[in-house]
């Protein structure tokens, strides 16, 4: 098969074409211009884009890492030449959760449906190898030079050595034997699983034997108790009703205290409002006594300084005698013939009498106001004189002593109130308790829990005794169980001998894998060590390879091996590359070899040894079609002249 045309929407291609020649391809581009996609998209087209692949480590599955950055669904074809003719294959999306999943393969150039190729088989039909030998043989990449083992690549190598048939597998036999042998003989297999059985059909033959032991002692521990409960239910209803009788007598007592204490406290209320209505009645009001003695003497003294002082002003008579000689000199004024100083005279005279008279008569009103005053004072007090004030006080002071009295007298009643009600409170609780025959902190409540845990004890007793009446039954009568056991422990045996013979089977195979390792590595190593000291121009001329293709080397000349630590970086892709193109050679030869394809896989071989590389793949690219993509031009230099090489700028 060779490679003619690809034109991808992959990645960063969008719609680009790259047209290949049959021989070598040496294919130059810069880092991140799309080499590597590349050649994802040619592993895609022969092999479709997985859809199961899951991001893990900071690595992004194909599906999501090459979808196009242009937006456009991931696509592409692939025109190819087989030994049937020319082919072209394209791969389209029609959903986005499932890539490049739709296919196509027809005749180059026609309609024409290219028969026996389809979306999941194209790849080994055109290249004659499934996708994990296709990576681990022509598909070489810089991180991927080394090679690994694989069941399928292990079936192509062993067909070298042996009868040719292709099923045979090493890797895939051993996992089969360990598998049946993980069966028999593992944790969760059947060995374990019998003697398991067995185990637990010894025990169950013990636990019939143990249930009929215990089966008497059940029953006398159930008639003990049975006797038990028949004397408690007996106490427990002569406790119930002494409880509920002392219960009821303690409540009708403390309801009556309380009653009692309520009629006093309202009679002593009454009492209480009285006096105080009586006291505020009073001349004196509710105040306080040193306020109301104060007052008292206040008033007493105001009312007869009052009066002392009313008697004390002259009386409006006196205001008269001054008006007669004023009235005289007016008469004898007009009677006289001189008239002038007598006018003057009884004028002066008149104007003094209306003077004492404006005088006394302020003296008198005021003399009325400080009686009205006084009259207020003793009209206040219902007092006739002052000297009746003490009386008031005397009786205002009775009053507010007999206030206090009945203030005393009900509040010591309301205490007896609170006294009483608290104590009806603690009498009904202790009564409530009693009363609750079930939970209460009782005698009859104890004697309920001890019945109830008697019951229980019963119930336990008789279902335990069911239940193992019923896994009796259950497990069968001891002589099946004996039958039973003695046929588990022949299938023991035979499983036993079983597991004998795989593991002398899994000794077998192992020697004969060997054998056939013997006889392979040989073939392996020896086209490897050619391939080997092509690349390194002789200086390394022997390959020695382990089972797991892990490989040794000796310097042309030496005795003694190296190992790959030993070797420099570019020493060791070098032996790599010489195993992958000696698996390529043997695992996968053909009339139409598939293509090899190097994505880098020279970046780091020096000057001298990659000139020795690509005239190595010059002259395997005679017999298939070998695609180099490099980020260096050095490899197009070094077939500037030669027409025979494909060198293509990307």
């Amino acid at each position: 098969m060779k490679i003619k045309k690809m034109t991808a929407h992959f990645g960063a291609l969008d719609g680009d074409t790259l047209e290949l020649d049959g021989g070598l391809n040496i294919l130059y581009a810069p880092n991140e211009s799309g080499k590597s996609t590349w050649c994802a998209f040619l592993r895609s087209m022969l092999y479709g884009v997985s859809t199961s692949q899951r991001t893990r480590a900071g690595q992004k599955p194909d599906k999501l890492k090459y979808r196009p950055w242009s937006g456009t669904p991931m696509s592409g074809s692939m025109d190819v030449d087989t030994a049937d003719g020319p082919v072209t294959i394209r791969r389209w999306t029609e959903r986005d959760s499932q890539p490049m999943q739709a296919f196509s393969a027809t005749v180059t150039g026609t309609d024409l449906p290219a028969w026996g190729l389809d979306a999941a088989s194209a790849g080994e039909s055109l290249t004659g190898m499934p996708s994990e030998v296709f990576e681990r043989s022509v598909f070489i990449r810089q991180s991927g030079l080394e090679l690994s083992n694989d069941p399928e690549l292990e079936r192509r190598i062993n067909a070298i050595v042996s009868s040719g048939d292709e099923e045979v597998s090493f890797t895939e036999a051993e996992k089969r034997l360990k598998a049946w042998k993980r069966r028999r003989s593992g944790q969760r297999g059947a060995i374990p699983e019998l003697r398991a059985e067995l185990d637990e059909t010894r025990r169950a033959l013990e636990a019939i034997r143990e249930q009929e032991r215990t089966a008497a002692e059940m029953d006398e521990q159930i008639e003990a108790l049975e006797r038990r409960r028949t004397e408690t239910e007996r106490r427990m209803t002569v406790v119930r009703a002494e409880q509920r009788r002392g219960a009821l007598a303690s409540m009708g007592e403390a309801r009556r205290s309380v009653q009692e204490a309520e009629l006093l406290c309202r009679e002593r209320e009454n009492a209480f409002r009285q006096a105080s209505e009586a006291l505020g009645a009073s001349p004196l009001g509710d105040a306080e006594p040193e306020e109301a003695v104060r007052r008292a003497d206040e008033d007493q003294k105001r009312a007869d300084e009052l009066y002392a002082a009313a008697m004390r002003t002259p009386s409006v008579k006196r205001a008269l005698w001054p008006l007669l000689p004023a009235l005289l000199a007016l008469v004898l004024a007009f009677v006289l013939p001189v008239r002038t100083p007598l006018l003057v005279l009884a004028g002066v005279l008149l104007i003094a009498a209306c003077a004492s008279w404006a005088f006394l008569n302020r003296a008198r009103l005021r003399k009325l106001w400080m009686l009205e005053e006084r009259s207020a004072i003793l009209e206040r007090y219902g007092a006739e004189r002052p000297e009746d004030i003490p009386e008031v006080l005397e009786e205002y002071q009775s009053l507010w002593a007999r206030r206090e009295r009945a203030e005393a007298r009900l509040k010591a009643s309301r205490e007896a109130l609170e006294v009483a009600r608290d104590a009806q409170k603690r009498t009904e609780a202790r009564a409530m308790n009693d009363l609750d025959l079930v939970n209460g902190d009782n005698e009859a409540a104890r004697l309920a829990g001890e019945l109830e845990s008697i019951r229980t004890r019963v119930g336990e007793l008789r279902e335990r005794r069911a239940r193992a009446e019923g896994q009796a039954k259950a497990l069968g009568d001891p002589v099946a169980l004996e039958s039973a056991l003695a046929e588990g422990e022949g299938r023991y045996m035979e499983l036993m001998r079983q597991e004998e013979a795989l593991s002398l089977a899994l000794e077998e195979l192992t020697r004969a894998d060997a054998e056939l390792q013997k006889r392979l590595s040989p073939l392996l190593a020896k086209k490897a060590a050619e391939y080997f000291s092509a690349l390194t121009d002789g200086r390394y001329d022997e390959v020695t390879l382990a089972r797991d293709l892990t490989a040794r080397t000796r310097l042309a000349g030496d005795d003694v091996g190296r190992e790959l630590d030993y070797l420099s970086a570019g020493a060791r892709d070098q032996l790599y590359l010489a195993l992958r193109l000696a698996v390529c050679d043997l695992a996968l030869p053909g009339d139409d070899p598939c293509p090899i394809i190097l994505d880098d896989a020279l970046v780091t071989f020096d000057g001298e040894r990659m000139a020795l590389a690509l005239k190595l793949m010059k002259k395997i690219a005679a017999d298939r079609q070998v695609l180099v993509f490099t980020c260096h031009t050095r490899e197009s230099e070094f077939f500037a002249d030669d027409e025979d090489v494909a060198k293509l700028t990307l």
